[in-house]
């Protein structure tokens, strides 16, 4: 696996209570705890020009945080077992990607992560992914046992910008929605968890501050992240 590049602390500290906290915090997981944004796109594009069509960056770009299936049924086209098909496709694309380069996490998420862990607050995995995707994300970056609860796109009708994944991850958790913290990179991801009623902090790993100004704060990465910066959040 090629790791979190640094597991310096982050500035929070396991003897510390949580009094002005999060109850829980969530997790988006493509360009928020792994930089997969890349391969993703590539095995999108693979699959577009099976299609006869030309998928650019910039055409990926607003697609960034959407189900794999809204995709297919409305930028591609395709209906009933076509899209599966192509779905399953896409995926096999992304796994030969992955399997190939490795899966690289986004610098100090596991130092922040492990600091999360020792303050015992739950955390939840909310990706659009789907869980096929989803799993194997896990297995190569190994921070599948830093989470508790685990969602995907396949579990709820709407996507992203629609607040029903961060809901349904609140509600696994047991904790309210205006008590969770949500960690994002995208556009649709910050809008989503702002309609479920949560904080949000967005990370600068895949769009520009300007592009995330929706979000209660925004960081270039998670060393930027302690004790009194999450605190501040919810005061």
């Amino acid at each position: 696996m090629k790791g979190d590049k640094s597991t310096e602390p982050s500035g929070m500290t396991g003897d510390r209570d949580r009094t002005g906290l999060p109850a829980a915090v969530i997790f988006d997981m493509d360009g928020t705890l792994v930089e997969t944004t890349e391969d993703d796109f590539l095995a999108w594009n693979k699959l577009f020009l099976e299609y006869g069509r030309d998928l650019t960056f910039a055409d990926y770009f607003p697609l960034l945080g959407k189900k794999s299936v809204d995709v297919v049924l409305h930028v591609l086209g395709l209906e009933g077992e076509e899209a599966q098909v192509a779905m399953h496709r896409k995926m096999e694309y992304f796994e030969e990607i992955v399997r190939k380069n490795g899966i690289v996490t986004l610098p100090f998420v596991e130092a922040f992560l492990q600091e999360i862990q020792g303050l015992r607050i739950p955390i939840a995995l909310a990706t659009s992914s789907r869980t096929m995707k989803m799993k194997l994300v896990m297995k190569e970056s190994g921070l599948a046992k830093y989470f508790s609860v685990f969602v995907t796109g396949e579990e709820v009708e709407r996507g992203k910008p629609n607040p029903d994944i961060f809901l349904l991850a609140a509600e696994r958790l047991n904790v309210p929605p205006d008590h969770c913290l949500v960690l994002e990179d995208a556009v649709n991801g910050v809008a989503a968890a702002k309609a479920a009623g949560m904080k949000c902090v967005a990370i600068t790993s895949t769009h520009q501050n300007a592009d995330l100004v929706n979000a209660d704060l925004v960081i270039n990465d998670f060393s930027a992240l302690n004790y009194e910066v999450i605190a501040n959040c919810f005061h």
